[in-house]
């Protein structure tokens, strides 16, 4: 048979916009309504969000699609690089942002977000993409740096009279089975970082409604920094600091220990390893060494270490040359 997909205007006019016809026994037809419109509000947050970002430094705009693929995709591009030129592309300029990416807007295949966003190690770039996509890069950075509670989610609205809306929320419901031996009574150690930051955005976007209280942004402050302090001390969870680690409960009562303190003059101490010396395979590092060392003489040289990197595929790559070669 045929499947036919028709727009029918407000004054009645039929409009063809889609017709397959279905050769096969089994079928699936997916028609795919993408709004548009909100785009041009998304890309204002987005770029004047990484104009600020780094501390007032700046990051590099990325816009991920599957546009070779998914032509619907195209629209989205389009309406981000329309705001960018008109609205933000001098400003990135006189900052320097666009140096890397060839003074443009740069865009990235779906495909090639997930490979770079691994190798890009010293942060300095954003991401738009659409919401899928969005779910799987978040996911991939929070795994990468060993810990899916890492994730929090921002969904952001505008009301008719143009005021913003936001709800602040913990993605996506990963740590089910978690919570499930936790009612069963049994220890558990989870990263609750996601969750917390989504409560102290929204307790600051509260008070921004509210006329903006500045003794409420003090606080999630002030309680920002001794969550953090404390993962970077050793006094977090398992999945980030290591069998010492704190379990779940212990993390909260540690945290609350230190409010009220003076946190700002505190120095953390650097992040332990999770794999102790011990643990190490000594037999995997000295046939590493030896596959390096290529004359044998006990010492890797700076032109050994490159060949190595090549070979083992994490040798450093300048942006610029990324993005030629995946767009």
């Amino acid at each position: 048979g045929k499947v036919v997909t028709v727009h029918l205007g407000a004054d009645g006019d039929a409009t063809i916009v889609d017709q397959r016809d279905l050769s096969d026994d089994n079928n699936a037809v997916v028609t795919y309504h993408n709004p548009i419109d909100n785009v041009t509000d998304l890309a204002h947050h987005f770029f004047a969000r990484c104009l600020v970002a780094d501390g007032g430094k700046g990051v590099v705009p990325y816009v991920v699609t599957k546009k070779t693929v998914f032509k619907w995709q195209e629209g989205f591009w389009v309406a981000m690089k329309e705001v960018f030129d008109a609205h933000y592309k001098d400003k990135y300029l006189a900052k320097g942002l666009l140096e890397t990416v060839g003074g443009e807007l740069p865009h990235l295949i779906s495909d090639a977000a997930t490979m770079q966003i691994i190798r890009w190690t010293g942060g300095g770039f954003g991401m738009a993409a659409h919401n899928y996509d969005g779910d799987m890069l978040t996911d991939e950075v929070a795994q990468v740096h060993r810990s899916p509670g890492f994730i929090n989610s921002v969904l952001i609205g505008k009301k008719a009279n143009g005021e913003i809306i936001k709800e602040y929320e913990a993605s996506h419901g990963t740590v089910a089975d978690m919570d499930a031996a936790r009612l069963r009574g049994e220890e558990t150690s989870l990263n609750p970082l996601g969750m917390v930051e989504a409560l102290f955005g929204a307790m600051d976007h509260s008070a921004d409604l509210a006329g903006g209280r500045d003794d409420v942004k003090d606080f999630t402050a002030s309680l920002r920094k001794i969550v953090h302090k404390c993962m970077v001390e050793g006094k977090g969870t398992r999945d980030l600091c290591g069998p010492s680690g704190l379990t779940t409960e212990q993390f909260i009562d540690e945290v609350a220990s230190q409010i009220g303190k003076d946190v700002s003059a505190a120095t953390a101490a650097p992040t332990k390893p999770v794999a102790a010396e011990k643990d190490v395979d000594d037999e995997a590092i000295n046939a590493l060494f030896n596959e390096l060392d290529t004359d044998g003489n006990g010492v890797i040289d700076k032109a050994e270490l490159k060949a190595g990197l090549i070979k083992l595929n994490l040798a450093p790559i300048p942006m610029i040359k990324t993005l030629k070669a995946d767009t």
